[in-house]
């Protein structure tokens, strides 16, 4: 399709061009042929139109994504919540205002986890790297070093006479 679409122009340029060639050899004979070759010249040398594959494509359709905050607060059919925007001063977007048919997201009963941030560092006991906290918890290695959300507690140290023991340490392999 695009060769068939290309020749088209193609051809219809060149008639274009020589239709203008004849029109200025009959009714500007008066000018200085100079003239009429230099502008002959240009004409024939304009560039063709060319097309190209971008040019028969369909445009991609740019999806906007809207904030949490000013998401629609009801519920679709699917028990999410809508993703369409508030209208100003309202809780809804346009077709919620007018029911909400499926119900509203409830904020209070959507269970959102909260992290408590836990320092840790790395201590040597009996000559292995453990890695425990200031609440005398000592943390599984691979855990900590994949960076795991909730770590497991493999046991707890003790600190006697300056020197760091692990009395309950539990198997983890």
């Amino acid at each position: 399709m695009e060769r068939r679409l290309a020749k088209k122009l193609e051809a219809h340029q060149l008639s274009f061009k020589n239709d203008i060639k004849e029109w200025v050899v009959k009714n500007l004979s008066k000018v200085d042929s100079n003239h009429i070759g230099k502008l002959l010249t240009f004409v024939y040398d304009y560039p063709n139109l060319s097309l190209s594959k971008e040019d028969f494509q369909k445009r991609k359709r740019v999806k906007n994504t809207v904030p949490q905050f000013e998401r629609c607060t009801a519920k679709r059919a699917s028990g999410e919540q809508c993703t369409r925007r508030k209208k100003d001063g309202a809780c809804f977007c346009g077709t919620h205002i007018k029911g909400t048919p499926h119900g509203i997201i409830d904020d209070t009963n959507e269970s959102v986890q909260e992290f408590k941030k836990v320092e840790v560092w790395v201590q040597e006991i009996k000559g292995i790297n453990y890695y425990i906290d200031a609440e005398k918890n000592v943390y599984l290695p691979e855990d900590i070093i994949s960076n795991s959300k909730s770590p497991r507690i493999i046991g707890t140290w003790e600190l006697n006479d300056e020197e760091y023991s692990i009395p309950n340490m539990e198997e983890y392999n």
